[in-house]
């Protein structure tokens, strides 16, 4: 056993990881991250790890509980690594989450809550999620090979190491049931099991997608490569066992490395894509779209970018299949701009369907498009991936100078980091709203307004 030390929490990090201050071999103000622990609790920590200026710890006892504590719902919550505030009641973790948001914007954009002038920010709340369980619409479940047997579940936090699990309390219904059934039939497939090490075996991923507006549903097996004859006969076994699928597709990903999806997806049942709903508008989306995993929340998001965000020639980037391009198409003359060709296809037709066909739907590069389009517009709204924003990108906002900047991103730190750049380049921040997309978990999805001094 390490080092046994009491510790008082201070906050929660972005991974959920109490932070804590006093270990000793390193200095009494040395950081300790606390695995398990909660805001305000006095806990007896084990160190697990020691680095340069910092060290890690888990709870193995807590003296002095936050009152907000309690039970986990999910039996393997500390094991799996999809949740990290299963411990917390909501209120709590939405405190939590704002905090997160709050903390990157301070430390890293270097903003300020309580120094008076222009630079001042604006207090942050976080919009509870309608539903706290039972609402994510997609999930991707890794496959390894337990005992000899084809296993679906997830991953530990921070490794590779399998979970193994019957179900998910923060998944929708239909997916829980489609898991079960797949995972039964694993064995019968006849798939031999992929290995990282030696890049052998068919079988790496299956993902799962619900239209919870729509009652559709998608099924996908990842596959290393093609499947042979003797495999294919084995799936359209599986296929006969999924009544009510929607859709079944086999995605293929040879490539090394952690991206689940790779860049070829055959639809075995059904053609390939599911629909959903977000208010009045109908939206068709496939294996390897992007599209919000909790419908409820997106609504809500997507209505308050609508909201904050008037203009007259609105410049959209990262706009994937189309669904925050519907709610920006009544403000004026949109611009949408994809570089997943199959996300700008769907959008195209995702817009003609629902009678917004005069937005102008452009594929490519961010940076690239925006060069060419992006001059006159008074308005930019952009949902970047976790990276956030290419620097190339906030240099070509910088150039065309919109009144308003609207940023959407599920990653605080990337946030904060690139509203730094705009506002170096003469902008100020003047709303910041958090949305629990992802209850139960520590991630957080983040909606700033920036306009220009």
């Amino acid at each position: 056993m390490g080092t046994i030390l009491e510790l008082t929490i201070e906050k929660l990090s972005s991974d959920g990881s109490g932070i804590a201050r006093g270990d000793g071999d390193k200095g009494n103000s040395a950081v300790v991250f606390v695995e398990g622990a909660l805001p305000g609790e006095v806990v007896e920590a084990e160190i697990t790890g020691r680095k340069k200026d910092f060290s890690l710890a888990r709870a193995v006892r807590v003296k002095e509980p936050n009152p907000r504590r309690i039970a986990p719902a999910c039996p393997v919550f500390g094991l799996c690594g999809g949740c990290q505030l299963q411990h917390a009641a909501y209120g709590l973790q939405l405190e939590i989450k704002a905090g997160i948001v709050r903390d990157a914007l301070t430390r890293i954009g270097g903003f300020s809550f309580s120094e008076p002038g222009p630079d001042k920010m604006p207090e942050i709340a976080c919009d509870a999620s309608p539903e706290q369980w039972g609402y994510r619409g997609k999930a991707s479940f890794p496959v390894h090979k337990i005992k000899g047997k084809p296993t679906a579940g997830f991953y530990a936090a921070g490794s590779h190491r399998l979970v193994p699990i019957a179900s998910c309390p923060v998944n929708a219904a239909p997916l829980n049931a489609f898991f079960g059934v797949i995972q039964n039939a694993l064995p019968a497939l006849e798939l031999d099991v992929y290995d990282e090490r030696t890049r052998k075996g068919a079988l790496r991923h299956l993902i799962l997608r619900a239209g919870r507006g729509t009652g559709q549903t998608l099924a996908s097996l990842v596959v290393n490569g093609r499947l042979n004859a003797r495999n294919m006969k084995s799936v359209s076994g599986l296929l006969r066992s999924l009544k009510g699928l929607t859709t079944l597709t086999l995605n293929h990903n040879s490539r090394p490395g952690n991206v689940i999806l790779g860049p070829r997806t055959e639809a075995l049942r059904g053609t390939g894509l599911i629909e959903e709903r977000l208010d009045n508008w109908t939206l068709a989306y496939d294996t390897s779209s992007f599209f919000q995993v909790n419908t409820a929340q997106a609504v809500r998001l997507y209505r308050h970018v609508r909201d904050l965000a008037p203009g007259s020639r609105v410049l959209e980037l990262y706009s994937g299949v189309g669904s925050l391009t519907l709610y920006l198409s009544h403000l004026g003359e949109v611009t949408a701009v994809e570089e997943w060709s199959a996300a700008a296809a769907l959008m195209k037709s995702n817009l003609e369907r629902n009678g917004a066909a005069s937005v102008r739907v452009l594929e490519g590069r961010a940076e690239e498009v925006a060069a060419d389009v992006g001059a006159g517009c008074d308005l930019v709204v952009l949902d970047p991936p976790r990276a956030g924003c290419e620097r190339a990108v906030l240099d070509r906002i910088l150039a065309i100078g919109p009144a308003r900047v609207v940023y959407v991103s599920c990653n605080p730190a990337t946030l904060a980091r690139d509203a730094r750049l705009l506002r170096q380049g003469g902008y100020r921040l003047t709303s910041v709203r958090a949305f629990d997309m992802f209850p139960q978990t520590v991630h957080v999805e983040t909606v700033i307004l920036m306009e220009r001094k």
